[in-house]
């Protein structure tokens, strides 16, 4: 019995791998796994797109071996052709996807889910630039992203349907709902401490912050909060996840290159939604406390966070830090929750790519 072999040495005639493309031959038949989108999977004949696995597959066509029960085989469109069964091709809208997850895997023809209609179509507001972007109707150029204008619906019922909107006097208005309910994109929601974007949300919007678990000095109040444990020993409310964390300096490094103005998911722009979220972790560590600029002290069983901007050459550099100054880390090595606050403000006013 001989053991498979992984790695590059099995992808040597691959296609699709780094070193296989130089060597594989043309104009062979290429394998399921190699179509890395719904469009192009369904024209093969011998391949089909699997919803649940999010992958080109073999079709199941492939398991008949006999004419009649081949074309029997309606629900998986089989044809019979020169002594084998295939699918029959298809030539399908790449924004067909069933699930949200399979949408968001068509980077290429530009598609997006829509949460309230539970479908996927393709971008509405697909401008790389403002002219281009307001020239569609509905479009807004908003913070360096093309995004559909919000609550832009011509009917009450239309306008009902979505969270953020309320009708009023003939038209369709943002609801107001408490004080974050005033911030309309993820960039502006993430400038505020007290607000929290939350993409996951039918649709998403800008909430209040549910407490840190470090905010609470009470061991009853602490238990009281998910995902919060008391340490005894040092008497704080913690995360649960950082129960058991020793010292430790993190240095995060992080793209600042052009593909994080893209769309991300849920997120609009990609680079708007790692600041938010950098901004939100920050706020559940365990941090030491010490500034920036303190020495190095004893261990403490907590933690202090670095920041750095990568990406390629921009302007003659390839990385960057937030400058050295009262109330910022400057890229340092930080305790302090409000000097790494602000190095994130300054790397988000500072994008490399813009």
């Amino acid at each position: 019995h001989m053991a498979s072999v992984d790695g590059p040495l099995s992808t040597i005639c691959d296609p699709t791998a780094p070193f296989g493309k130089y060597l594989a031959l043309e104009n062979t038949a290429v394998p399921c796994f190699a179509y890395s989108g719904l469009r192009e999977c369904v024209k093969d004949a011998a391949c089909a797109w699997s919803e649940e696995m999010l992958r080109c597959v073999a079709s199941p066509c492939q398991q008949h071996c006999a004419e009649k029960e081949c074309t029997n085989d309606t629900v998986n469109s089989c044809q019979w052709d020169a002594d084998t069964c295939v699918s029959t091709p298809e030539i399908v809208d790449p924004c067909s996807h069933t699930t949200e997850a399979g949408c968001y895997m068509e980077t290429a023809a530009a598609c997006e889910w829509s949460c309230l209609t539970a479908s996927c179509a393709p971008v509405r507001c697909p401008g790389s630039d403002e002219p281009s972007c307001v020239e569609n109707p509905g479009c807004v150029w908003e913070e360096g992203v093309c995004s559909t204008a919000k609550c832009a619906y011509p009917t009450d019922a239309e306008c009902a349907a979505d969270g953020l909107c309320e009708w009023a006097d003939g038209a369709c208005t943002i609801r107001e709902t408490g004080k974050c309910g005033k911030y309309t994109t993820e960039e502006q929601c993430s400038t505020d401490p007290d607000c929290h974007f939350d993409a996951l949300a039918c649709p998403a919007m800008c909430v209040e912050r549910p407490p840190a678990c470090s905010e609470n000095d009470d061991s009853c109040a602490c238990n009281q909060l998910d995902n919060c444990f008391w340490k005894e020993g040092a008497a704080e409310c913690v995360e649960g996840g950082y129960v058991s964390c020793p010292t430790l300096d993190l240095v995060v490094l992080f793209d600042g290159s052009g593909s994080m103005l893209k769309q991300f998911g849920h997120h609009p722009q990609g680079y708007a939604a790692l600041m938010a979220t950098l901004r939100e972790w920050v706020g559940t560590l365990p941090l030491s406390g010490e500034t920036a600029d303190a020495p190095s002290s004893t261990p403490t069983q907590k933690v202090r966070v670095a920041f750095v901007q990568y990406s390629g050459t921009y302007d003659g550099k390839k990385a960057q830090v937030a400058p050295m100054g009262p109330g910022i880390a400057g890229g340092r090595l930080s305790g302090d929750k409000d000097e790494l606050l602000a190095d994130l403000d300054w790397h988000a006013e500072n994008h490399m790519a813009k």
